[in-house]
């Protein structure tokens, strides 16, 4: 089991695919040899964290190599480590449910030297919520009946969802944004 753990923090770690595909494939790896679903979780938990704070720490030691730094000095990325200062928090937060932005968040983070207290913390809480909303997920409908019922559910019901969907998504980036927004419109 400590061997397929490690293989499984190293496919997060190097494969290039979804990490919830991963996390799923595991959990029904798993669950297939009989585990019980609190290990399971203990399992996908702390190696999500170790991958989550590997994708933090890399960037942030290539951030103290010389050669780096001369292509760190620029504006845009000042712009960048501010509001990541500002507002880093929620984003690593909301980062673990978010598909295709999680990796990113956690590189930008280690690289524009997010602090290292605030993130622990909020990764290992984020990984907690994470592994074991996919344990339960997959324990109590196992990956295929996930997949199976998710797609049946978005063919019935996806069409009606889909417009609101989109309608609050752009309300909620706008209210997030809203002072990037009004310097838009705003020129002093």
């Amino acid at each position: 089991m400590i061997l397929e753990w490690f293989r499984f923090i190293s496919s997060i770690v190097f494969i290039p695919i979804s990490d919830d595909l991963l996390v799923m494939r595991q959990i029904s790896s798993w669950l297939r040899h009989g585990h019980q679903p609190i290990v399971i979780f203990l399992l996908v938990w702390s190696a999500c964290f170790v991958c989550f704070n590997l994708f933090y720490g890399i960037p942030r030691l290539f951030r103290e190599l010389p050669f780096f730094q001369k292509l760190l000095t620029n504006k845009h990325l000042a712009k960048a480590e501010a509001v990541l200062q500002e507002k880093g928090t929620a984003a690593i937060a909301t980062s673990f449910f978010l598909p295709g932005v999680r990796r990113p968040i956690h590189y930008m983070a280690g690289l524009l030297a997010y602090p290292f207290r605030p993130y622990i913390i909020v990764t290992f809480a984020g990984t907690g919520i994470y592994a074991l909303v996919w344990t339960i997920l997959i324990n109590r409908l196992g990956a295929y009946g996930l997949l199976n019922r998710f797609s049946t559910w978005w063919a019935t019901h996806g069409g009606v969802l889909l417009l609101p969907g989109i309608v609050v998504l752009c309300g909620i980036l706008c209210w997030v944004f809203r002072d990037t927004i009004r310097n838009w419109f705003i020129r002093s």
